[in-house]
This record gives C-alpha cells, structure tokens and sequence, in this order.
C-alpha cells in the first residue's frame, strides 16, 4: 500500500505552516509513508497525491472558540474550515478527489484531514509561534499514533480516537 502524509500550509505566514511543519517532522513516524508538502489547492494536487492509495492531510484550522495547537478530525461532512483545503475561490480538497474520481483518475482513500487550531490571527514570519512550536511534539506523536492506528497493515487491532 502507498502511504503519503501531505502537509498543507503557508511558510510565510507564521502559524499557518503548521501542516507543513508537522508533516515534516513526522519522516520515518509512519513506516512506508512518502512526506510531500503544497501551499495550494487545486488541479495541481493531482500530481501529489495520484499514484497513491491512501493520503493523510495536515493543515492549519481556524475555529471558534478553538484553543491553540488542538487537534480535529475533519471529514467531507464536517466542512469546519481548514486554511488551505477549503477555497472560497475554487473547490475544495473533497470536490478536486470527486472531480478526479468523474474524471476517471484512480484516486487515493483520503482517510483523515488533521486540523491544527492557530487562531484567527494570522502573522507574517517564518517560524511558527512559541507556543504553537513548544506543542508540535505532541501534535507530531498523536497525529503518527492516529494514523498507523488507522492502517490495518500497521496496525495490531487497536484504535485510537483522540481528537475533537
């Protein structure tokens, strides 16, 4: 099975290279798992993700009421936001895997979006916040611990459900 950890976000807006960071620092966390990174969504993601047979996407979130560095779940249905997987100038990161699906592209399970709550303020800079960075270790091993759960082939039957 091809296994890829797509990291989302901006790497000039401060916290919101969150998805970026975090799938970065998870090499080797997911065994067999490719690492790819993209600031944009759209047709483009084609190239990334065909060929695969199973994503996780990381990426940045903004929620009301959202604490800093708290992980969610997010699926089609939930549609709560997430920086870069929801455009509202173009579709969105479940209608680009339906329009490729139409289109006759054999596409990969999108198994989970992660999202990373920043907060609604969003800065220029080229690191992420100190306290958005003192939490990414833990982001980074629950995040890797979610995802081989998740994997039966990884997986020796246990399940975890951490998130929101």
């Amino acid at each position: 099975m091809k296994i890829l950890i797509l990291g989302m976000g901006n790497p000039i807006l401060s916290d919101d290279g969150v998805g970026l960071s975090v799938a970065g620092m998870m090499r080797d966390s997911v065994p067999g798992a490719d690492v790819a990174f993209s600031s944009m969504i759209g047709l483009d993601l084609f190239d990334l993700i065909l060929g695969y047979d199973t994503i996780f996407i990381i990426d940045a979130i903004t929620t009301k009421g959202g604490e800093l560095g708290e992980l969610k779940k997010i699926s089609e249905h939930d549609r709560c936001g997430t920086l870069h997987l929801f455009s509202s100038h173009g579709m969105n990161i479940f209608e680009l895997m339906e329009l490729g699906s139409r289109c006759g592209f054999e596409m990969p399970h999108l198994k989970v979006v992660y999202g990373i709550e920043i907060g609604s303020e969003i800065a220029f800079g080229g690191s992420l916040s100190a306290v958005l960075n003192e939490k990414l270790p833990a982001i980074v091993e629950e995040i890797a611990a979610d995802m081989i759960s998740s994997l039966p082939s990884l997986n020796a039957g246990k399940s975890a459900d951490h998130f929101s």
